[in-house]
């Protein structure tokens, strides 16, 4: 979709990664729908801090703190970053942006946080279930005793029964143009291959496709993960608004834990030596002298 000689038209330019998914999502309707349960969930501002894992644009994040939470986003991507750090005016004091993969969290960002949010499918872009369950441990180990975590993936149990599987349409409408998306998902073992196709009208119907892979969680694997990393199941719902989770029919999984006290995390020895060296001199996300850390793919795109 890209054009040479020239700046691109402004239809082009939504195309481009971060900001074609920023612009693609009702915000003020996820606002709605979420923030009360991370208010419920995380109670009054503290000192201790909240992590937006796989933060994306920065939206989440940014809304939390001007609600008066301080918050660290934390994505792999750079291009979602510059996007997020965008959007720090007027909170720039209690909002900080880090570049770090799952497994890099805890010796990037530190411990003792009093929640960590990993919402629209961040944790099953991981890619595999070594890579979940090591983000999970990571998770645990980013949070004080009693601190909470909350995860939302698609429940994919409900979606391996349906042939096809197409979820959709959502419409976008940016300036006097209507962008409307649907996204197909093809299970294989261990996989759940999507493909997100936009058709919108600029001077007759075009359309932009992309694709990626999501590794698909069942709710077992996540109890499990939560476990071994320490954190206790407290709430597992299909959707924001409490309902229990249907396996069969719910759209979503919903998991709220806390930690305990002892916490062990799943991590490789090395990342496990990394966290505890962290716990000791736990660096502080919100000094403008943190910096970036490592790097991978992001598939912000292939989220709800």
């Amino acid at each position: 979709m890209s054009t040479s000689g020239g700046p691109q038209p402004a239809s082009k330019r939504l195309f481009e990664g971060a900001r074609w998914y920023d612009e693609s999502v009702n915000w003020a309707a996820r606002f709605a729908r979420e923030m009360p349960v991370f208010e419920r969930l995380f109670g009054p501002p503290d000192d201790g801090g909240i992590v937006d894992a796989g933060c994306g644009p920065g939206r989440h994040a940014a809304e939390l703190a001007r609600r008066g939470y301080r918050v660290v986003g934390v994505d792999a991507s750079e291009e979602m970053l510059a996007v997020a750090t965008a959007a720090t005016g007027g909170v720039a004091d209690r909002l900080s942006f880090e570049r770090t993969t799952y497994g890099e969290l805890v010796a990037t960002i530190g411990t003792g946080f009093d929640g960590i949010y990993c919402v629209g499918n961040s944790l099953a872009a991981a890619g595999t279930a070594k890579a979940c369950a090591e983000a999970i441990g990571q998770f645990g180990l980013c949070l004080r005793p009693g601190g909470r975590m909350l995860v939302q993936i698609l429940n994919f149990a409900a979606m391996r029964g349906q042939s096809p599987c197409v979820k959709g349409p959502r419409v976008t409408r940016v300036g006097d143009r209507e962008y409307i998306s649907v996204r197909q998902f093809h299970f294989s073992t261990g996989a759940v291959q999507v493909t997100n196709i936009t058709l919108y009208n600029d001077g007759g119907w075009q359309q932009r496709s992309s694709s990626g892979s999501l590794y698909p969680i069942s709710r077992d694997e996540l109890y499990r993960w939560c476990a071994d990393a320490g954190l206790k199941v407290d709430d597992t719902w299909g959707d924001y608004a409490g309902t229990p989770l249907d396996l069969d029919q719910s759209t979503d999984l919903i998991v709220t834990t806390t930690r305990t006290e002892k916490g062990s995390g799943v991590v490789s020895d090395d990342s496990s030596r990394r966290g505890d060296h962290v716990g000791k001199t736990t660096p502080d996300p919100f000094s403008a002298s943190s910096s970036a850390s490592s790097s991978s793919s992001s598939s912000s795109e292939l989220n709800p």
